[in-house]
C-alpha cells in the first residue's frame, strides 16, 4: 500500500469520525432541546373577543383546575346583545305562533272549498317564513351564546399560573393576544 493510499484512508477515516462526532452531538443537542420543549410545554390563553378585562381570579404560582375562572372580560356588549337576541327570538315566535293560526285557518276554508288555493297558498307561505324567521332567530342566539366561554375565560386544563400578562382594567382588543400561561 503507498504512502498516497494510506493517507486517503486515514483522511476518510478523519471524515468518518467528524461525521459520527456530528451526528452524536446533534442526537444529543436534539435530545437536550426535546428535554426542555417537555419541561416548558406550557398552555397560553388568549381571547377571541375584545374588551376590558373586568375581573382577574389568579395570580402567578396559583394552582387551578379544569373549569376555574381566570378572566372575565367586560360583558356589557356581550350581555346587551344577548338581550336584543332574545328579544328577536321572541317576536319570531309570536310572528310564527300568528302565521301557524292563519294557516290553519286558511287550510280549513280551502278544505271547505270556502277560499280559493291562492290564499290557502299565501297563509302557508308566510308559516314557512315565520318558521325559517324563528328557526334564524334560534340559530343566532345560539352563536351568541357559543361566544360566552371568551367572554368569562376558565382554565382549559389542571396547572399551575405561570404569567399573567394582564391586569384589570387592561384592554384586550388583538385576537388570541396571550392572557395567561399555564404549565401543566
Amino acid at each position: 500500500m503507498g504512502k498516497g493510499t494510506a493517507m486517503q484512508n486515514s483522511s476518510q477515516q478523519n471524515t468518518l469520525n467528524y461525521r459520527l462526532s456530528f451526528l452524536a452531538l446533534s442526537a444529543l443537542l436534539l435530545s437536550s432541546v426535546w428535554q426542555t420543549a417537555s419541561a416548558n410545554n406550557t398552555v397560553r390563553i388568549g381571547a377571541l373577543v375584545s374588551g376590558q378585562v373586568s375581573k382577574l381570579y389568579v395570580d402567578n404560582g396559583q394552582q387551578v383546575k379544569k373549569g376555574d375562572k381566570l378572566v372575565d372580560i367586560d360583558a356589557q356588549r356581550y350581555q346587551a346583545k344577548k338581550a336584543l337576541l332574545q328579544s328577536q327570538l321572541k317576536v319570531a315566535q309570536l310572528q310564527f305562533d300568528d302565521a301557524q293560526i292563519e294557516y290553519d285557518q286558511a287550510l280549513d276554508l280551502y278544505d271547505r272549498t270556502v277560499t280559493s288555493k291562492r290564499s290557502f297558498d299565501a297563509a302557508k307561505l308566510q308559516y314557512e317564513l315565520a318558521k325559517a324567521g324563528l328557526e334564524k332567530a334560534k340559530a343566532e342566539l345560539q352563536h351568541h351564546l357559543a361566544w360566552q366561554k371568551y367572554v368569562y375565560i376558565k382554565a382549559p386544563i389542571d396547572g399551575t399560573v405561570t404569567k399573567v400578562f394582564i391586569a384589570p382594567g387592561t384592554t384586550v382588543f388583538k385576537e388570541n393576544e396571550p392572557l395567561i400561561e399555564l404549565k401543566p
